[in-house]
């Protein structure tokens, strides 16, 4: 497992052409119920160079894992056997989601809804980066 939240994440944005799909937790404001300092900020998956999707809008509780191909059942093995990108597995609420990508970078930032939803190939700027893969 690479990565675990609790939070919502919902399909935030997708661009067929540059290959690139963003998952946010959006932050919830001081005066929003269930506001925290866990919820006081958006958390960002950003796959780039994505192949394959196979997901919910809305994935809660969620966990990631890289899978590799011939960890994976047979059935699934022929069926990303023709992606060249990494498998990531997305388990929300016990059913496992797939992302076929070259990568996949975790942030959090502060930004409001109508902030910096996407730009090309996102490179968005987090206040901090939680995960990268492949490492950068």
């Amino acid at each position: 497992m690479i990565y675990y939240s609790k939070r919502e994440f919902r399909i935030w944005a997708y661009s067929v052409s540059h290959e690139s799909l963003l998952l946010r937790s959006y932050l919830k404001l001081e005066d929003e119920e269930g506001y925290s300092d866990e919820t006081s900020c958006n958390i960002d998956m950003e796959f780039l160079g994505v192949e394959f999707i196979d997901i919910k809008t809305s994935l809660n509780n969620i966990k990631i894992s890289l899978i590799e191909k011939e960890d994976l059942p047979f059935v699934l093995q022929e069926k990303f056997s023709s992606y060249r990108g990494k498998v990531f597995e997305l388990l929300s609420d016990q059913k496992k989601f797939y992302v076929v990508a070259n990568s996949v970078l975790i942030g959090i930032n502060k930004w409001i809804q109508e902030d910096r939803i996407f730009n090309y190939n996102l490179n968005l700027k987090h206040d901090q980066i939680l995960i990268t893969i492949p490492e950068r």
